[in-house]
């Protein structure tokens, strides 16, 4: 199968997951104020990609699964560390104010470009579908590791700003 052959036949959502991703990282961009609902969704969105790649691609191993879940055991510390590094809470009135940064952009198109080449991989190389497996198992499960631990540092630091306000 030739490469635009297999990109005709992309999902639309795959499309709307990357204009949408691009978009969130381009307003990282400038600084900017949003809801606190919405600091959630690209982490959220990654974790249940990442659980997905867990979930339907086992193919009747336990390595996938296994390579997943140490691919995100060892990367929930490394969210947690970097954290969301660039933002102020304001829980009075539920906002978050993020100042400019390149990084979620870069972090959120390579992630996806990285997805994305594996499965392009696995339709164009039919016959490495099990080590390309293992190689999007850990992907999947170093996303989901990072976001969750991402998603446990901002929570944090959402409970010192109620601390510092109290």
């Amino acid at each position: 199968m030739s490469a635009p052959m297999i990109l005709s036949h992309v999902p639309l959502w795959v499309w709307l997951l990357l204009a949408y991703l691009v978009w969130q990282g381009s307003r990282a961009l400038s600084d900017h104020t949003v809801p606190l609902r919405r600091v959630a969704l690209v982490p959220i969105v990654f974790i249940l990609w990442g659980l997905s790649g867990l979930i339907s691609r086992s193919e009747g191993s336990m390595a996938p699964s296994l390579t997943w879940m140490v691919a995100a055991a060892s990367m929930i510390p490394a969210g947690y560390r970097i954290g969301p590094r660039h933002m102020t809470i304001d829980r009075a009135r539920a906002l978050v104010h993020r100042t400019a940064t390149p990084w979620p952009l870069v972090r959120n198109v390579s992630l996806f470009a990285a997805q994305f080449a594996i499965g392009m991989a696995i339709a164009m190389r039919p016959e490495e579908r099990f080590a390309l497996g293992l190689l999007r198992a850990a992907l999947s499960g170093a996303l989901a590791g990072y976001f969750l631990g991402w998603a446990l540092a901002f929570r944090r630091q959402y409970a010192a700003a109620g601390r510092m306000t109290a």
